[in-house]
């Protein structure tokens, strides 16, 4: 662990008997969040025009298990800067902690969300120098591991952008196969002797910039490439620009390569977690203080790559939610197992999910759209 200076079932034993009936479920009653001096200002639902009754209707969903309210590990909501309401329903430890040595239960691994504070460390090299552009030939930083294999003109033109964007032109397919087996192209690549050279080796398919192809190893050198910039450790320079102003003191990670894998390796509490959706929702600032500049954060999440079911811009997604027959524009993080970060900035809002549902058959009974298109932005809408 990094330092910086469920829900319980109760059973009946034995048998049953039909003339008494079960006890009535306990109904979650709304709390406002606590005041940690953890950099969050709290609030409540009501000041913000969040009807309570309604999130207090989907936590009781949540808590009985309901189809498409399933492996949900915690929620947060935050509006007009406040944070407004936290639940964790996660009570213990489950494999992905065992990837980090994780023991804190406090602490959830966030697995692609990681992606999104990549690209905010980029931004923050950029805005200090470290780096001077997007438009950086990516090569110029991996001299160390020449001779890179099939080379050409398209892979020699590989820019920082490409990386951002997903568009990097190698041949890299890491949806086909699960994540979890080790056939997996990018557990192949951590697997490698030299993960960094696994990736510089990869062969071409397409030019740089045309094709998107989503690539955590891409996000792994995004935080490697900051590292060789800055000169520091990506723990220290995490640290230093972005955790610290952010007034996140606790988290843990994965390695790869002995540095912090910056495309899956984050764990963070749910609270902490919200606060790059809520940097990023105030154009770079937090509590008065600008981290990484409003030009990144625009850039950043402008959609830069459109295909049928989702844009992306640099390493943020990009959709539509449909409330009341309204559409919402929103930017996100997204993260295997449940994780998001989603930013909607019409309703001055960020919504945030830890989840546990690694496969097929978990994700059937999950449906974090319908959760907010049905449930939450509703509850934004409605009067209280």
């Amino acid at each position: 662990m990094f330092v910086l200076l469920v829900l319980l079932s109760a059973s009946c034993g034995g048998g049953s008997n039909s003339s008494n009936p079960p006890p009535e479920p306990v109904q979650y009653v709304y709390q406002t969040p606590s005041a940690i001096g953890d950099g969050w200002q709290v609030g409540s639902l009501s000041e913000v025009g969040i009807n309570q009754a309604m999130v207090e209707t989907t936590i009781n969903r949540i808590l009985q298990n309901q189809i498409k309210y399933r492996y949900i590990d915690a929620l947060l909501i935050a509006r007009n800067g406040k944070l407004v309401f936290e639940k964790r329903f996660r009570t213990q430890f489950d494999f992905t902690d065992n990837w980090a040595g994780n023991r804190d239960v406090n602490l959830h691994v966030l697995n692609s969300v990681t992606k999104s504070y990549a690209s905010t460390l980029v931004g923050i090299a950029i805005d200090k120098g470290y780096l001077p552009s997007v438009d950086l030939n990516v090569h110029d930083y991996y001299w160390d591991k020449q001779p890179i294999a099939n080379w050409t003109a398209e892979k020699a033109s590989i820019t920082l952008d490409n990386w951002l964007t997903m568009q990097s032109g190698y041949l890299w397919d890491e949806w086909t196969i699960p994540y979890l087996d080790a056939r997996n192209v990018h557990e192949q690549m951590i697997n490698s002797p030299d993960p960094t050279k696994f990736l510089l080796d990869r062969p071409m398919v397409s030019v740089p910039g045309t094709t998107f192809a989503y690539s955590t190893g891409v996000s792994y050198m995004l935080g490697d490439i900051v590292r060789r910039a800055s000169g520091q450790s990506i723990a220290a320079f995490m640290e230093q620009n972005l955790f610290q102003p952010l007034q996140i003191q606790t988290y843990d990670a994965w390695m790869t390569e002995g540095q912090i894998h910056m495309g899956a390796a984050l764990y963070l509490s749910i609270r902490d977690m919200a606060k790059l959706g809520q940097l990023f929702l105030d154009d770079g600032v937090w509590n008065g203080q600008q981290i990484v500049s409003s030009a990144w954060v625009a850039k950043a999440t402008e959609q830069r790559v459109t295909e049928p079911n989702f844009g992306y811009g640099y390493q943020w997604w990009m959709t539509t939610f449909t409330a009341n027959g309204r559409a919402y524009q929103s930017y996100y993080a997204d993260g295997f197992g449940g994780q998001h970060i989603f930013v909607l900035p019409e309703l001055n809002a960020v919504i945030a999910f830890n989840g546990s549902a690694y496969t097929d058959e978990q994700r059937e009974q999950r449906s974090v759209r319908q959760i907010l298109e049905q449930d939450l932005i509703p509850a934004m809408l409605a009067a209280p």
